[in-house]
């Protein structure tokens, strides 16, 4: 399964689904997790 993370004019969205609105799946929250870590690790 593909999971895509886009930033549309500063809304994030999970497979479509906006951030924070819309329930997102186990494998969509693992996924988000794991993005998050890696553009914390790129900013420092």
């Amino acid at each position: 399964m593909t999971v895509t993370i886009v930033n549309d004019g500063g809304v994030f969205l999970v497979n479509g689904k906006r951030l924070g609105h819309d329930p997102l799946t186990e494998l969509e929250m693992v996924m988000l997790n794991e993005f998050i870590k890696e553009y914390k690790d790129g900013i420092n």
